[in-house]
């Protein structure tokens, strides 16, 4: 017969309880691999990496009063974990050098509808030389005309803004290029929850590379994340038509969720250790912001950029022609 020994003390009741909630916590991870579409399991995945972290505190702290069921909780751990220990859909920078002209910088930011971000963005796109920036939650009602004026170095400016599209969208997002562009398209279905998508070519020296951006709802409730997954599979899609792409922008998004392994290209650097959301959470907050690409790219740099005063940090991706 099975017996379970009763702890014995408050101390050993609290250990037991608190592994138990660790361990509680590492299972929702894990089943959100098997069940991508239940919205609990996906917003709890997004949180993996701390998820290690407490229940391996949880199970050292047991292994003094309960070490079967420490050394059974480590397992559970680390195996719900597998996705964040072996996560490989990403891209190193190589560090090399661009000769001037050489290298494509775009850079991607959330800038959260704040004029004094947009303007500490355009500093920002100067200081680094950002021949691409990717803008998400725009200023409501800009201008090609104001965005000339804080951007004068881009002149090419590609809106999704409500304004601008044949029915109402929700949180504008615009693409602003110093690089000629070949053609663009700005993309709103009806399955998505108002929100668009912006496809460009690329013209000049970059002809052949498409540049995709987009801001996925945040899955807060399951026609939430069916809008968050339909807009990146439908954008993802797009842009891998041609063999050279680069998609950017807040997906809504952590990388250790299905979805994700499932999206064509890879990650511009690797995302363990790297927070972009919420600015005042940065030890532990999320990495929902990203870049990724594919094709006869080579990943020069990649960088988590100095906040800009907004709730998200700046990403930066520069490359060359391989």
């Amino acid at each position: 017969m099975l017996k379970i020994a009763l702890p014995s003390s408050w101390l050993e009741c609290a250990l037991i309880c608190f592994a138990v909630a660790a361990y509680a916590f590492s299972i929702c991870c894990f089943l959100a691999q098997i069940f991508p579409n239940v919205v609990f399991f996906q917003l709890v995945v997004s949180f993996m990496p701390h998820s290690l972290v407490v229940g391996s505190i949880a199970s050292l702290s047991l292994a003094f009063v309960r070490p079967k069921m420490a050394l059974l909780g480590v397992v559970l751990v680390f195996v719900a974990g597998a996705p964040f220990i072996l996560f490989s859909k990403f891209q190193s920078p190589s560090g090399h050098a661009c000769d001037p002209g050489e290298c494509l910088t775009l850079i991607t930011a959330n800038i959260y509808e704040r004029q004094e971000a947009m303007e500490a963005l355009s500093a920002l796109a100067e200081r680094e030389g950002a021949d691409l920036i990717a803008i998400n939650e725009a200023v409501r009602g800009m201008t090609d005309y104001s965005y000339q004026r804080a951007f004068p170095d881009h002149p090419f400016v590609v809106h999704a803004a409500w304004e601008s599209m044949p029915r109402h969208m929700g949180n504008p997002i615009t693409l602003l290029s110093r690089i000629p562009l070949a053609d663009c398209d700005r993309v709103l279905r009806d399955d998505t929850a108002g929100r668009a998508y912006i496809v460009v070519d690329l013209a000049g020296d970059w002809q052949g590379t498409r540049i995709a951006v987009a801001h996925a709802m945040a899955p807060l409730w399951h026609e939430g994340l069916m809008a968050r997954d339909t807009l990146l599979s439908a954008a993802f899609n797009e842009a891998a038509e041609v063999d050279t792409f680069i998609m950017a922008g807040d997906f809504n998004l952590t990388p250790w969720t299905p979805i994700f392994r499932a999206l064509p290209g890879k990650r511009a650097g690797d995302p363990r250790g790297v927070t972009t959301w919420p600015v005042g959470l940065r030890p532990v907050g999320l990495p929902i912001d990203h870049i990724l690409f594919e094709g006869e790219l080579e990943l020069v740099e990649s960088r988590v950029l100095d906040p800009i005063g907004s709730d998200h940090l700046p990403v930066l991706a520069k490359f060359r022609p391989r």
